[in-house]
């Protein structure tokens, strides 16, 4: 079975910047992997203070990758 890492970016709506996107774990299906992702995101979120969400507009997205693609892509890195 595929396996999915997880990848969440932090943007600052305001600004237009984001952070870099940051890989967290990986989950054995693309459900666990999108259903954590809307969980993790909301835990985050909750733990920013209200005063820095509302003035920055800060915004979470996350993706999931499947596990091939995360290592092809650090193939082309290596090379």
């Amino acid at each position: 079975m595929i396996k999915f890492m997880l990848i969440f970016q932090i943007c600052y709506s305001v600004a237009g910047t984001c952070f870099p996107p940051m890989n967290e774990q990986l989950y054995s299906s693309y459900r666990e992997c999108a259903l954590n992702g809307y969980y993790k995101a909301h835990e985050f979120m909750a733990k920013i203070p209200v005063e820095q969400v509302e003035d920055n507009r800060i915004f979470i997205k996350f993706w999931c990758v499947p596990k091939k693609q995360i290592e092809e892509n650090e193939k082309k890195v290596d090379t």
